[in-house]
């Protein structure tokens, strides 16, 4: 499946909108412009952070609005360009007394066995 995508079109940024499901184009502009995405021109685009002077974006990461690289705080994970917050999600609560072994080892009481997926 080929989805549509928005890029920044400033020199040297890296920012992208992917938007989580298949949409057509107009409907994609009108969700970019929603996060702060720019029309330049009939066929340019500019990102939120390149649109307010903290871009381009250099670093990839995990922010859903232009990929940009994202710093970890008390209330969320905030883009390092456009600012946006991604509020830290509640279902990983149960996995603060996890333990990544990174091997495929699963720590049982009688001592590891090969095998589950790798969280303990």
């Amino acid at each position: 499946m080929i989805r549509p995508v928005m890029t920044c079109d400033r020199d040297l940024c890296q920012a992208i909108y992917r938007p989580d499901v298949d949409s057509g184009a107009d409907v994609l502009e009108r969700a970019a412009r929603s996060y702060g995405w720019r029309r330049l021109t009939a066929t340019s685009h500019t990102c939120p952070g390149c649109a307010v002077s903290r871009g381009p974006v250099l670093e990839l990461g995990d922010c859903p609005v232009c990929s940009g690289r994202t710093l970890d705080h008390a209330d969320g994970a905030q883009c390092h360009y456009c600012r946006i917050v991604i509020p830290h999600r509640d279902d990983l609560d149960d996995l603060d007394d996890a333990a990544w072994d990174g091997r495929g080892v699963v720590n049982t009481k009688d001592g590891p066995v090969v095998g589950g997926d790798d969280w303990s």
